[in-house]
């Protein structure tokens, strides 16, 4: 028989920080596995299908926000230690994953994207997060707008990719700060 427990409000932040970490520890999985999968399906089909020139531009827009939440989450880890830096630094080693995969898609169409951070969010984890919170869930949107006006599917797996992590980046940084669950899915 299966047992499920619900977090309550008064377990440990322990529990709660090993339940964020652990959303987002899947994201660098998410981010690379369509660049994999694109490789395959383009093998199996019997050329590179799937990608469109006319999408660069976009795509080189989407570089540029990934490049600018690299630079935003450098400035916010400064100072932060333990646990919270743990977390910290997995987002961002998301979002230089997702710069890199964009950088590599690109290839010699890559554009030099712009390293001015979004914020200069400084302070505890808890006093950042929901700014960092909203600079996700804006940076999703971005990312989901651009697939709906990119044709290359190869590019809309990716950036999909990119969007199922960054939600559950704005999702655990709103829980971080202080949103209730049901609050922080509907970011």
């Amino acid at each position: 028989m299966d047992t499920h427990q619900v977090e309550s409000p008064d377990m440990s932040m322990t529990t709660r920080r090993r339940l964020i970490a652990s959303l987002l520890a899947g994201g660098a999985v998410v981010a690379t596995a369509p660049l994999f999968a694109g490789r395959a399906s383009a093998a199996e089909a019997g050329g590179s299908q799937g990608r469109d020139a006319g999408d660069n531009e976009a795509l080189n827009a989407c570089l540029a926000r990934e490049s600018r939440m690299v630079a935003t989450y450098r400035k916010a880890i400064v100072g932060l230690t333990g646990n919270d830096l743990t977390a910290m630094t997995l987002i961002l080693d998301h979002h230089v994953a997702y710069a890199q995969a964009l950088t590599g898609y690109l290839a010699v169409d890559v554009a030099a994207p712009s390293n001015a951070p979004l914020a200069s969010p400084t302070g505890s984890i808890a006093s950042i997060a929901r700014q960092l919170a909203t600079l996700e869930d804006q940076t999703a949107t971005i990312h989901t707008d651009t697939i709906g006006a990119i044709k290359g599917l190869d590019a809309a797996t990716l950036l999909a990719s990119i969007v199922t992590v960054e939600t559950r980046h704005a999702a655990a940084l709103e829980l971080i700060a202080g949103a209730s669950p049901i609050a922080a899915i509907g970011n």
